[in-house]
């Protein structure tokens, strides 16, 4: 994943991933994040008894998935010359597909069509690109290098950013030009002021049905248990997003963290070859996909990044909650358990708004007579000596 840009706040133990790597012996981790955001549970560390078997399979499996893909490509790639383009080949997606499918990858994409109902993305793939394609900016959260394999094919491939120098990489720098990628070189000192740049040409140029840009404005990657606070740079523009959010429901989760744990309690440092013995040794990768309603900024957000950003946020994590009892319930049940989880949230709302102007009088009454709020006490208790409150 990519590193933070930005220092994250301790969690309320104050243990964070940074501290937990200062000791003798380990590598400092690159992402100064909650360890409770930084660690993907397993059941058990991977053995050499546990990865050949599945690895075995799983590699016959890809390089035979890599033969539609290659025959996929190369058509869109002549089809190019004629002025297609090659992220809207019919082919080159099901090449693209056909891989996925063959490394055991299988999305499920689930939309929020609002007032209540869910339901699969439209069946023609005109349908859907005119649905996906009305906002220049998608925005979801991050967990996994997967991420970026199964977000395009599933949501009609939006642009994404990437490094510069991936660009001079074999297969993926054409891979990446042919797809219209965004490049950015993260080495430099202005790097943040380029990406933001590069997003504000993007939405200035964007019109109705071109393809949006998908952005992970967490910056980094977690084990999805949370969602982190957003950086502020696809907000800025103040177009409109699409807010997206993934949820892993297999065996093993492909969270990219900087540790580990098992059932035992074990804590280790997690590398990348560690995840990959792990990709190749599990054979199925499950995912489902909730694409929610475009967010359209008030003038207040336009005015504001650091709000908008933070009400996007907060819709995400609402959904985030929606998404696991989507995973739960059978196609069946889905909307009837959206609906009691709805009402039950918003009849929260409400009764905490009710309650809020008694609790102003409360601490009006409180005030009159004398008495401090529990907060007041905590912030006298933290006054340095012969301090003046």
């Amino acid at each position: 994943g990519d590193n933070a840009e930005e220092g994250c706040e301790p969690s309320s133990s104050g243990c964070t991933a940074i501290v937990e790597v200062q000791q003798p012996g380990l590598v400092p981790s690159l992402k100064p994040l909650p360890l409770e955001s930084n660690t993907v549970q397993m059941s058990s560390r991977l053995g050499l008894s546990g990865f050949v078997p599945g690895a075995a399979v799983h590699i016959v499996a890809a390089l035979m998935g890599l033969v539609p893909f290659s025959v996929g490509y190369s058509m869109a790639k002549l089809w190019s010359a004629a002025g297609w383009k090659v992220a809207d080949s019919v082919v080159f997606k099901a090449g693209c597909y056909s891989f996925i499918y063959a490394n055991g990858i299988f999305p499920t994409v689930v939309c929020d069509y609002g007032n209540g109902r869910v339901g699969p993305l439209p069946s023609s793939e005109a349908a859907q690109q005119a649905m996906l394609r009305t906002t220049p900016l998608m925005v979801s959260n991050h967990m996994s290098y997967l991420d970026a394999l199964i977000l395009p094919l599933a949501l009609q491939m939006p642009k994404f950013m990437s490094m510069s120098s991936v660009k001079n990489a074999p297969l993926f720098g054409t891979l990446g030009e042919d797809l219209e990628y965004i490049w950015v070189n993260r080495g430099s000192k202005d790097s943040r002021g380029a990406a933001m740049q590069a997003i504000d040409q993007h939405v200035k140029s964007w019109k109705p049905g071109d393809r949006p840009l998908m952005i992970f404005p967490e910056g980094t990657t977690t084990n999805g248990t949370a969602i982190l606070e957003f950086k502020q740079g696809a907000f800025f523009s103040g177009a409109p997003v699409r807010p997206v959010l993934l949820k892993y429901t297999g065996s093993w989760h492909p969270a990219v963290t900087d540790f580990l744990m098992t059932e035992d309690g074990q804590r280790a440092l997690y590398t990348d070859g560690e995840w990959a013995m792990n990709f190749w040794a599990n054979l199925v990768h499950s995912c489902t996909i909730l694409v929610c309603e475009p967010y359209v900024p008030s003038a207040e957000e336009k005015a504001d990044p650091h709000l908008y950003a933070a009400n996007v946020r907060q819709l995400m994590l609402e959904k985030q909650r929606e998404l696991e009892l989507i995973c739960r319930a059978s196609d069946e049940q889905v909307e009837d358990v959206l609906r009691g989880w709805r009402r039950r949230v918003q009849l929260q709302k409400q009764v905490a708004e009710a309650l809020q102007p008694r609790q102003r009088l409360r601490l009006r009454n409180l005030r009159k007579r004398g008495h401090r709020s529990p907060i007041q006490q905590a912030q006298g208790e933290q006054t340095l000596p012969g301090a003046t409150a």
